[in-house]
């Protein structure tokens, strides 16, 4: 024996040379004993067999015969006899062929014949040697029965050692093939490798001696009936493009997804009749399945193994052996492995378009940017460029109203001086005797005094204008000596004025509370070492803020009706034109205050104070609370920047409906 196919012709042999021996028997029984799981695998040989012995198996029913035969088993008797004859032989016979199932006809009915039968057998280490006959078996022959039932134990030895062997060797088959597939699943680089993956896998089933009309894959959906599906050509070989199709237009295609659906290992779905056409109909007119003889068949059986995506099937025209749906299936676990693979491979190229995709879009984003950025630059340039200039129109208005006064001193003392020197001249025309020499000297002091006075009024002028455009020409961000008091006591007389020049009608009182220690006729004090031109712009920020805080609350409290109208007879000291409430007075406070190493400036109105919800956003960049057109939303923030790069801090506090408190901390 080479391999273990080759036990059906040992049966052979063995039948052969009994009756060579003279044994008188219409057949022999080999039986294997399976003692684990209580049943019995029988190779009959017999003189009515046309074909080589194959084995049956059954499980041993309630008889007399089976437990006469198991007990001589157990025994290891040498000789065992079991006479059967008329209703007995009836009732066993049928018992044995409907338990045994396809036993050949003609060996039925040569079993059926006589009368009675005799059983006849000696039993070793496997099982028996039973010969069927119609004569007592002599004692000389049972020896021979029971030596070729040990020689039998020997073959019988030899065929379990290669089908060992054999199955040893084609497990090692299949786990090389399943390794090919497991192999080029692993080697897959794009997604679209997945039908060349499937065709290797085919390929393998083959070569492992499956023999179908076709091979198919079948990727399900989760959400509908809709199937995918790899399909070979008719020998099993060459993997067909995808197909697509419904599972609810064909009754057979159904029962694959429902098997899936209902998380089935394998199925088996034998076709014939009007199942079969409407199913070749469906692979014809819905998949496109090209077909060469495959529609001639009569019969077509589906094998289908299931994975966690879909199912693997074979058809064939044939029953198909149990191990060939075993191997199905685990071709269908390897292929999870593949077509897990697939789907990873799937989304990380979904993952490099989208972030190929992504990066374009980044590029086009960025460029926008840095153009937003350069517009935006040039917008803020412009804006605080229009700050500046604002602040500029602002300080130009107060500085004209400080110096109007002087002015006016000048021009009316020039009048004065022009008519009293005309008097001087028609005085000293007249004859001496009438001329008035004491009116004279008084005309000639007069102008004299009024020179001065021009000179005085004229000289504070000169300084105002010198002071006042010191302290607004453009900064030169060197930081000089500056008297602090006289800075913050003239930016806000210039605010006020300049808000004033805007705006009549508008009137309010200013405080200020000025730390003398800061002065710079203190001994040991002097001035301030600052940039003058960007403080005094922070304070221009914070006095215009003020007036507009307080100006707008005295709108509120005076009331739309009472805009124009003259208030005289509430405040005799004020113009006609300014707004007057007899409930709120506007007011505008300043102080300055030195500590060991800071100046502290401080700015509070009695306004309507800031609201909780923005007061962490007033010294972002365009951040205003005022109407359209009065604002940039620029002064604090370039106020904010200013001081920091003094090396100080600004810092509110306000409350709603009471004021607004801003105070300055820079190092002396």
């Amino acid at each position: 024996m080479q391999n273990s196919d080759e036990l059906a012709d040992l049966v052979a042999t063995v039948f052969t040379e009994l009756n060579r021996l003279g044994f008188a028997l219409t057949s022999c029984i080999i039986w294997i004993n399976n003692p684990e799981f209580l049943t019995a695998e029988m190779w009959v040989a017999s003189t009515e067999m046309n074909k080589p012995p194959e084995p049956y198996y059954i499980k041993p029913f309630h008889h007399p015969y089976f437990k006469s035969i198991i007990d001589a088993w157990k025994q290891k008797n040498k000789k065992w006899v079991y006479e059967m004859d008329g209703e007995e032989k009836k009732v066993f016979q049928k018992l044995f062929f409907d338990e045994v199932g396809s036993f050949p006809t003609l060996m039925k009915n040569a079993l059926e014949a006589p009368e009675s039968v005799i059983y006849s057998a000696s039993f070793y280490n496997f099982g028996a040697l039973e010969i069927i006959g119609t004569e007592h078996v002599t004692d000389e022959k049972f020896e021979i029965l029971h030596r070729l039932g040990k020689v039998f134990d020997m073959s019988y030895t030899r065929f379990t050692d290669l089908k060992q062997a054999e199955a040893q060797a084609r497990e090692a088959t299949i786990e090389a093939a399943l390794e090919r597939v497991r192999s080029r699943t692993l080697a897959m680089q794009k997604s679209d490798e997945l039908a060349e993956t499937s065709s290797i896998l085919f390929r393998q089933l083959i070569h492992l001696g499956i023999a179908p009309n076709r091979l198919f894959i079948g990727i399900t959906n989760d959400n509908t009936t809709d199937i995918e599906f790899w399909i070979t050509d008719e020998d099993g070989s060459k993997v067909s493009t995808l197909l697509s199709g419904d599972a609810a237009k064909n009754i057979s295609v159904m029962k694959m997804y429902n098997g899936w659906k209902q998380k089935k290992t394998s199925l088996i779905i034998d076709m014939h009749g009007k199942e079969l056409d409407e199913y070749f109909h469906y692979l014809g007119d819905q998949l496109r399945v090209p077909f060469q003889g495959g529609l001639t068949q009569k019969r077509r059986i589906q094998y289908i193994s299931y994975f966690s995506k879909g199912f693997i099937g074979m058809a064939s025209p044939d029953e198909q052996p149990e191990k060939t749906l075993l191997l199905l299936n685990r071709f269908a676990a390897a292929f999870n492995l593949t077509f897990t693979r697939f789907n990873d491979l799937k989304v990380a190229e979904a993952h490099a378009l989208q972030a190929e995709q992504d990066l374009i879009e980044i590029k086009a984003a960025r460029k926008r940017a840095e153009e937003t950025l350069v517009e935006l630059q040039s917008t803020q340039k412009q804006l605080i460029q229009s700050e500046k200039m604002a602040s500029l129109g602002e300080l130009t208005a107060g500085i004209a109203h400080e110096i109007q006064n002087p002015l006016n001193f000048v021009n009316n003392f020039s009048e004065v001086n022009k008519e009293m020197l005309e008097e001087l001249k028609a005085e000293r025309l007249k004859p001496n005797a009438e001329r008035d020499n004491t009116l004279e000297d008084e005309l000639i002091n007069d102008v004299i005094e009024n020179s001065e006075k021009i000179n005085h009024h004229g000289k504070r002028a000169g300084d105002i204008v010198k002071g006042m455009l010191q302290h607004s020409r453009t900064s030169t961000g060197v930081k000089e000596p500056t008297d602090i008091n006289s800075l913050v006591d003239e930016y806000l007389r210039l605010s006020y004025h300049g808000l004033r020049a805007k705006d009549k009608s508008f009137n309010a009182e200013m405080k200020t509370d000025f730390d003398n220690s800061l002065s710079p006729d203190e001994a040991g004090i002097g001035k301030i070492n600052i940039i003058p031109q960007d403080i005094g712009r922070v304070l221009l920020n914070l006095y215009n803020n003020a007036f507009y805080a307080v100006n707008a609350r005295l709108n509120e409290s005076f009331g739309q009706e009472q805009k124009n109208r003259n208030v005289i007879s509430l405040a005799k000291e004020v113009t006609p034109f300014q707004k007057v409430s007899p409930l709120y007075e506007p007011t505008v406070s300043v102080s300055t205050r030195k500590t060991d190493n800071h100046f502290i400036i401080t700015v509070s109105d009695n306004g309507g104070g800031i609201p909780q919800n923005i007061a962490n956003k007033i010294f972002q960049p365009f951040f205003t609370t005022k109407p359209t057109g009065q604002g940039t939303g620029l002064g604090l923030s370039l106020s904010y920047d200013i001081v920091k790069a003094h090396g100080g801090e600004i810092k509110v506090e306000s409350k709603e409906g009471e004021g607004s408190e801003f105070i300055i901390q820079l190092p002396i």
